[in-house]
């Protein structure tokens, strides 16, 4: 049975476009299937704009409503992605030290690289480098 996938967005039209890209890559790569009920989720993550309205402070209220059910199930895996992932970077794992997976706009493409080596380190994994157009190279075409 597929894995589920859960993907929470904030902000921009750009962010819808690369949640979407997410889902298609992690399709492709892990077999996950995308959910609109995060409950049954095996992978949360949330696709951050730091432009809006106080976006950090949504991104660590979610991340709290989170942690409770990375305690009761800890293979889940959590992932924030997006500007404010690039901006913030290691903060967020001082501040939901929980979090598995911290990605810049720029890096979403190394995702699978990151799911891998996590499973196999078992430590939090951190990519918030900006490659200027590595990422474009390594997707496929859109839908």
């Amino acid at each position: 049975m597929p894995r589920k996938l859960y993907i929470k967005t904030f902000g921009c039209q750009m962010n819808d476009y690369d949640s979407s890209r997410i889902a298609d890559l992690m399709a492709a790569s892990h077999d996950m299937v995308l959910t609109e009920d995060a409950e049954q989720a095996d992978m949360l993550l949330l696709n951050t704009c730091s432009v809006r309205e106080k976006a950090q402070e949504k991104v660590f209220s979610q991340l709290g409503r989170w942690r409770q059910w990375k305690e009761e199930r800890p293979d889940l895996v959590i992932g924030v992605g997006g500007c404010v992932a690039s901006q913030e970077g290691d903060l967020i794992l001082r501040r939901a030290p929980y979090v598995d997976l911290v990605f810049g706009p720029q890096t979403y493409h190394r995702l699978p690289a990151m799911i891998k080596a996590l499973k196999s380190e078992r430590q939090p994994r951190i990519d918030i480098s900006f490659p200027e157009i590595e990422k474009f190279d390594a997707l496929a075409p859109p839908r």
